[in-house]
């Protein structure tokens, strides 16, 4: 049983998955009464086989040595006073994850499979990949425009479900800069198990340039190959599905203001770069079976005139 928990909790220096590898308050609230779990009930366990190894001894010499008092004590009382206590140190938990003050607030969406991130009172929208400033609770506002989803990213605290026409709330904190990867875990058909996104967290002078920076309409290409890239994304179909600040309005796939900074595509399934953005485009079919978004059938020159436009928009 130790071997196997020790396997689960991960031996490599990356574990962007494991509770066990906490990087916020919350998750280490979270991986603090997981630990406290482990040992009360392991040691539970342990106890349980003494004593059935002992029952079977006992049986086996036909004698009587385990009364009526003995069975309740080990059977109801010191149970009861265990699960009383593991009951008051979750409330305990669930207290102080809920009580928290918010520092900024994003609103999250989830779609058939991807998130939309918004910064209210910033004029600001992503996709898949949410930035925050480390050191400071955000306030999460959750809602899913389809099926019930999850929002988890498992480094920095707990997870909550996303809900059709009802918004759910998640307070998280990161304590250092990095890139923590976050997952939906409720199952919602489809390509569920490619529905991921990446958390980004910088020190708090740098994110404020960042949104600084994301806020602002991206300047109209002067380079003849990147404009007929754009001219490619109007011509294309792409602007009626996705928008670009300034450029087009589509609400239906992921807003594109931002894709060439990005460090995916689909969603957390693939690395974000010039060949995999060039596959993307022309079938993602091949590589998110099942997404929304249909094969775009393109020139070779014009495909890769926007591939560049895209990966100009960072």
């Amino acid at each position: 049983m130790l071997l196997t928990v020790f396997l689960l909790a991960g031996c490599g220096t990356e574990r962007p998955h494991s509770i066990l590898d906490p990087a916020g308050p919350a998750a280490e609230l979270i991986a603090g009464l997981w630990w406290r779990m482990l040992w009360v009930y392991g040691l539970v366990f342990i106890a349980t086989l003494v004593l059935l190894i002992l029952a079977l001894v006992v049986r086996r010499r036909e004698t009587n040595v385990l009364g009526f008092r003995f069975v309740f004590l080990t059977g109801v009382a010191i149970p009861t006073v265990i699960l009383i206590i593991m009951l008051v140190d979750t409330l305990r938990v669930m207290g102080q994850l809920h009580a928290h003050e918010e520092d900024l607030r994003i609103k999250v969406v989830s779609h058939h499979w991807w998130f939309e991130v918004q910064y209210p009172g910033y004029d600001v929208i992503d996709a898949n990949e949410i930035h925050i400033p480390t050191g400071k609770t955000v306030r999460f506002d959750l809602i899913s425009e389809g099926v019930i989803h999850s929002f988890w990213v498992p480094r920095l605290g707990g997870k909550r479900d996303m809900l059709p026409d009802h918004f759910t709330e998640l307070h998280l904190k990161a304590n250092q800069p990095g890139v923590y990867q976050g997952t939906c875990t409720e199952y919602c058909a489809g390509t569920h198990a490619l529905m991921n996104f990446r958390l980004v967290a910088h020190e708090p002078e740098d994110f404020t340039r960042w949104l600084e920076f994301a806020a602002q309409q991206p300047p109209a290409p002067e380079d003849a190959y990147l404009q007929r890239g754009r001219e490619a994304f109007m011509r294309g179909g792409c602007a009626a599905c996705h928008a670009v600040k300034g450029v087009s309005r589509g609400i239906l796939g992921p807003n594109l203001t931002l894709v060439g900074a990005r460090l995916t595509l689909g969603a957390g399934t693939i690395e974000n770069n010039k060949g995999n953005l060039a596959g993307w485009i022309a079938n993602s079919q091949a590589i998110k079976p099942g997404n929304m978004m249909p094969k775009i059938y393109l020139e070779p020159e014009d495909l890769h005139a926007l591939v560049d436009y895209l990966w100009s928009l960072q």
